[in-house]
Formats: C-alpha cells, structure tokens, sequence
C-alpha cells in the first residue's frame, strides 16, 4: 500500500514473514553478487573503501565535483505535463536538493530514495518527500521467484532490519551487470591505482621524516646486556628499544643517556633509486583515465597536452555525465513511484516525463559559424525558438517584447496597412 504522508516521516514497519516466496541477494542471486575478485572490496566492505576514495583522494574528489556542478547547471523538464504534476512533485520534494543524495550511486553504484506521497487540497497526488536511505545500511535485497525486487532490506536501530516495499522507492544505479543489484561504482577500475597510490605515499612520508630528522642510532656499551639467557629485553634494554622507537624532533625533544652510551641521528645514504614522484603521477593519471578526466591532469602530473586535446577529453567527460542524468531520467521514467504512480493516481491520460536538457557542451565560436553558413544559404530561418535558445546559451538576457524585432514588424505591419488602407477607393471615400 502506498500511503500519503504530508508531515511526517513514513514509519518503520520491522520485516516479517511473506506469504509470497521471495529470495534474498545472498541466496539466487550469491553465485552473482559474490564474483569480485579484489578481496578487500568482498562483501560489504567496499562501501568503506570507496567512501575512503571520495573523501580522501583529490582526483576522485575532484571528479565528484565536477560531476555534481555539471548536475546543478542542467535544466529538468517535464514533458507530457500539461497540469503540471510531475514539476509541482519534483518542486514539492526538492529535487535539487535530493539530487546531492541520488548522486552518492556514482561512489557506491546504487542509492535508493523511498517516495512519499501528498495530497493537495485541489486533489493532485504529488510526491511529498524523497527519504535518502544510506548505502551502509542497507543489507539485503529481496527478489521473488521470477527474479522481480521486492523489498529492500535496511537495517534500523531499536526495529532491526526493516523491509522497505520497492514500489515505494527510486533506486539508481550507475550500472548494473549480471543481475546484481548493487551496481558499480565509479571508482571501481580506479580502486588498484588508488591502492598501490596510498601506500606508496605512505611510504614516501615516512621516508621523507627518516631523510630530515635522520635515523635514531642508540649505541650500548659492550658489556651491557640488552637480553638475559631466554632470549627476552631485560629492563635496560626495553627502554632502548622503545627510545630509538619514539623519539622525535619536536619542541619538547631532549634524551638522558647512561654511563658510556652514545647517541646519534644517521643521514640518509644518498638518493633513492625510483622516482616516488613519478611512479604517484602515474597511479594518478590511471584514475583520471579510469572515469574519463584525463583533461583534470593534464599540466598537474608530468603529463601535458596541447588545448585540442583537453577539449576533446573533457567533451567525452561531458557525454559520460549526460549518459548519467539520462539514466536518473530513466528511472523516475520507468519505475512505479515515478511518473506511473502520478499518472495512476491523477487520472492522466498520459505518463508525464522527465528530460534532462542543457548538459551538451557547444564552443560559441563553432556554434556561431555552424549558423552562420546555415543562415548565409538560406538552409534555416531564424524564428522565436532559436533566438530564445542562442540567448540561454550565450547567457543574455531575455528578450524585452516592446523593444524586440517583434516590435518593429508589428509597426511595420501597422504601417503597411495605414497605407493599403489609404490607397484603397473606401479610404478615398472615407476621406472625402
């Protein structure tokens, strides 16, 4: 049952048994979803660490970004909405904002917003709210025998795990192979570069304090004993071992040493044989290659490439992102709570639909030409529609009615009839 909800979140109902047979993730579809081969991805352990890549990584973060202000500049629009159900629900709901939310399927492969409806005292049914539910708690998906979702299992705290009906929710997903519904995340391809990528940073930093602080050199005298007869630390040799350990060069360092011991720093033996800094920019430039931002790299890494190329990259990176928006098109398009359930619920006669326009990117330059030989030749004629667009595109702003060229032909066909009018043997009459 789909039920109206205009203040209140929808309550969480604890999962209970179904007369209709069903199967879970982890029982048909196993052979499936359990074909990973990166072992520290298994499971659900990948949703840690490709949050660990958005949050921590500036390539993946800076893709992420681009991503999401691409996102706010595109323009929604409903077709088919003549009574402007689908533009009030999406307005009611805050789209916008909800987009921030359906876009974390681009770093997990999937995000499910569960719908809920209102309705108005005009009697449109209008979505009321789009609930984010967070990939880390999600734990099951619920599918009937003919392989068809039926709930999605979320685990609460204080109910347990709780099914949530499918037909209430918009689930995205990036893309999906092999019937697996958790889908794949962008940063997938780009998870063995940014693994080797970590570590090896990891290393270099450590190597990097080694080089300017010096290696701690801790020298005992020859008849002191660091181990007794079993082979373990006597006392003073204990805190040898945890001095060279610990120390550091800060504000507070200073070291009080025995009788006869000696200490010292060891400098570095020379330069290092691989170029650290090298190998990182190639792992880098793997993952801008990975999700199509080369463009993101070029002259940041030892990389370059002339401006052709960049602008080549990024209008692929831009096809990627429009294949992205017309995908979330495609499930408010096809699935229940979507526009089927405003058309079920509103009698329409038609399913009202969502479109995303304004994502292709077009150099005004080349635009200018194109039209320029198309107009030069007569191929097209210039009309309200292609002014208003050529407008929206170069950002100028709208076109004022009174002083516009419509103005002036409306004077002219002013004057052009004054002047039949004129000329005609009634307006001689008349005049007379």
């Amino acid at each position: 049952m789909l039920g109206f909800n205009s203040k209140s979140k929808p309550e969480a109902k604890p999962a209970s048994k179904k007369t209709i047979p069903y199967t879970s993730v982890r029982g048909q579809f196993s052979l499936q979803t359990d074909i990973e081969l990166e072992s520290r991805l298994a499971g659900n352990a990948y949703k840690r660490e490709f949050h660990k890549m958005a949050q921590t990584d500036a390539v993946c973060g800076a893709v992420l970004l681009a991503i999401n202000k691409i996102f706010q500049s595109i323009e929604w629009k409903t077709v088919n909405d003549s009574e402007g159900i689908l533009a009030a629900s999406m307005e009611n709901a805050g789209w916008t904002a909800a987009l921030e939310d359906i876009l974390t399927h681009l770093v997990f492969g999937h995000s499910v917003m569960e719908v809920t409806l209102t309705k108005q005292p005009d009697g449109r049914v209008l979505w009321n709210r789009l609930h984010f539910r967070p990939q880390t708690t999600i734990v099951d998906w619920k599918y009937n025998t003919n392989g068809d979702l039926l709930h999605i299992e979320q685990s609460s705290t204080g109910l347990g795990n709780v099914e949530i009906p499918a037909n209430k929710c918009l689930v995205f997903h990036t893309t999906r192979t092999q019937t697996t519904p958790n889908g794949k995340s962008l940063f997938r391809n780009a998870y063995r570069d940014w693994y080797y990528k970590t570590n090896i940073e990891k290393i270099e930093s450590i190597g990097i304090e080694r080089d300017l602080t010096g290696l701690p050199v801790l020298t005992c005298p020859e008849d002191e004993m660091l181990q007794d007869a079993d082979g373990k630390l006597t006392p003073i040799g204990d805190w040898a071992w945890k001095t060279v350990r610990n120390i550091k060069q800060n504000a507070q360092e200073g070291l009080v040493l025995p009788a006869r011991w000696t200490f010292e720093l060891a400098g570095s033996p020379g330069k290092r044989q691989f170029d650290l800094n090298a190998v990182i920019n190639r792992y880098s430039n793997n993952i801008a290659l990975s999700m199509l931002s080369q463009f993101l790299v070029l002259g940041v890494t030892n990389s370059s490439g002339s401006f052709a190329l960049a602008k080549e990259q990024s209008s692929l990176f831009h096809i990627a992102v429009e294949g992205f928006a017309n995908a979330i098109c495609n499930v408010v398009n096809t699935q229940f709570i979507g526009g089927k359930a405003l058309k079920a619920f509103n009698g329409l006669a038609e399913q009202p639909k969502l479109k995303a326009v304004g994502i292709e990117r077009i150099e005004l330059g080349d635009l200018a030409s194109f039209l320029g030989r198309l107009l030069k030749y007569n191929i097209i004629t210039p009309d309200d529609k292609l002014e208003e667009y050529l407008r929206d595109r170069v950002a100028l702003p709208p076109r004022d009615k009174d002083t516009s060229r419509i103005a002036d032909i409306k004077l002219s066909v002013e004057a052009a009839t004054i002047s039949t009018n004129a000329d005609s043997p009634e307006g001689e009459e008349d005049a007379t």
